[in-house]
């Protein structure tokens, strides 16, 4: 099995290029979508959440439902609270990211799709990477156009990841997506002919 690892900041085109693998047939594995099912369904988190920030957490009957944009507030003007939640979060999300894999042991390549990829190690057990990445201006661009976002939430959450130029510097298979859909197609086919017969050419 090949694990090829997705990432890139926020606005860059992970989403977008990990749909595009899911038409080659290759499972994803999408870490913010297990984030957020976490965060809705996972009554100990909310308990552990509430500790942390108890405004965030909206009580109604027979439920606890999370204020999510106070959250995304939260989050990133705290620093040492965002760690404390990310010390509970991540083991939750490698948990469910290691069932995934050992349930796809059949494929012949998955994806993981996570946008903190290098900041939490999980880069140390993909085979090989993409890193998604536009520039400054298209990237803001996309990123204000989303709802309930701001220029100081855009660069609150650009400045708790690493530097586009730090994961370059890894040597991950590069993919822009400013040039369009198709472009960015292409490249990902020539990547993984590329990756698959790297895979195959090794085991001769």
């Amino acid at each position: 099995m090949i694990v090829i690892g997705i990432t890139g900041s926020i606005g860059m085109g992970k989403t977008t290029i990990a749909q595009m693998l899911k038409r080659f047939n290759i499972p994803v594995f999408d870490s913010d979508k297990e984030v957020k099912d976490i965060l809705e369904n996972n009554n100990l988190v909310k308990n552990q959440l509430h500790q942390l920030w108890p405004d965030v957490i909206l009580t109604q009957v027979n439920e606890k439902k999370i204020d999510k944009k106070l959250l995304s507030i939260k989050i990133f003007t705290d620093k040492k609270k965002r760690k404390t939640l990310e010390n509970i979060l991540h083991p939750l999300v490698h948990k469910r990211r290691d069932a995934f894999i050992k349930s796809k042991d059949k494929s012949l390549i998955i994806a993981l799709d996570v946008p903190l990829l290098y900041e939490t190690g999980t880069d140390k057990i993909c085979d090989d990477i993409f890193l998604v990445y536009t520039s400054e201006k298209k990237q803001e661009a996309r990123v204000l156009a989303r709802p309930n976002m701001s220029l100081q939430k855009f660069n609150l959450i650009k400045n708790a990841q690493w530097d586009t130029q730090m994961k370059i510097e890894r040597n991950p298979y590069l993919i822009s997506t400013s040039y369009g859909r198709l472009t960015s197609f292409i490249i990902i086919s020539i990547y993984l002919i590329i990756i698959i017969f790297k895979k195959k050419v090794l085991k001769l």
